[in-house]
């Protein structure tokens, strides 16, 4: 993991070298890089699923996310319009009081409601993705701080380099590795809105956790904060 940290933090360095080095071309059409921007995107979240068994309950504020991307970007002549494109690592993380269990006859996932005189400390699923991403960019003219406000929208891609679950109660701590059962592939759309260098950041999954009948129908859903460099 820490590697592949290192080599997307060198790629960013790399890229950011060569975004300043590269000359503006083709003035007024989308292949003038003007001022490039947002070239390193920060984010931390609250993860959750979306149709949770009723009996299931998430644990939003314990379910924290984190995702980066290095991206460059191709903006208009007056730099209010264009487009972002990159990749980068996400983990999700979701807690709740149910503990996954897998059924070998069934070969499918179960979420099972942990008893409530257990002294749970953790329990959550752990999705750890390489991504690419592309998005569409508008930007305000910058005001008298040089900052302007932003919105942008797109798609997110990822494939599964990792995955996990953590139990920890009274007795001890427990970590499964490669759960059965997941989807390698997921992709889904994202949204940010924000100020200068600080947004408010969504992405839902149109793919869900695990693959049919191999597990409960549990569709990902994050929001939280972004920082842009």
């Amino acid at each position: 993991m820490k590697k592949i940290i290192l080599f997307f933090a060198l790629s960013f360095i790399g890229l950011a070298s060569y975004s300043q080095s590269t000359p503006s071309s083709m003035p007024g059409t989308l292949g003038k890089i003007a001022d490039a921007d947002d070239l390193f995107i920060v984010s931390i979240t609250s993860d959750n699923w979306i149709n949770l068994p009723s009996t299931i309950e998430s644990k939003p504020f314990r379910s924290r996310g984190f995702s980066f991307l290095i991206m460059k970007e191709k903006m208009n002549a007056a730099g209010h319009v264009g487009i972002g494109y990159g990749l980068g690592f996400s983990s999700q993380n979701v807690h709740t009081d149910g503990v996954l269990i897998y059924n070998n006859n069934t070969e499918r996932n179960y979420l099972e409601k942990i008893s409530s005189t257990t002294d749970l400390e953790t329990n959550k699923l752990s999705l750890n993705f390489i991504d690419a991403a592309l998005e569409i960019r508008l930007r305000s003219t910058e005001d008298s701080k040089k900052k302007s406000f932003k919105v942008n929208a797109g798609i997110k891609g990822g494939i599964l380099v990792q995955s996990h679950t953590k139990f920890e109660d009274e007795f001890g701590k427990f970590k499964t590795y490669d759960i059965k059962g997941l989807n390698n592939f997921q992709y889904g759309v994202t949204g940010r809105v924000g100020y200068g260098n600080v947004a408010l950041c969504v992405y839902y999954s149109l793919v869900d956790v695990f693959e049919k009948d191999k597990g409960p129908e549990l569709t990902p859903f994050s929001a939280g904060i972004s920082f842009t460099f």
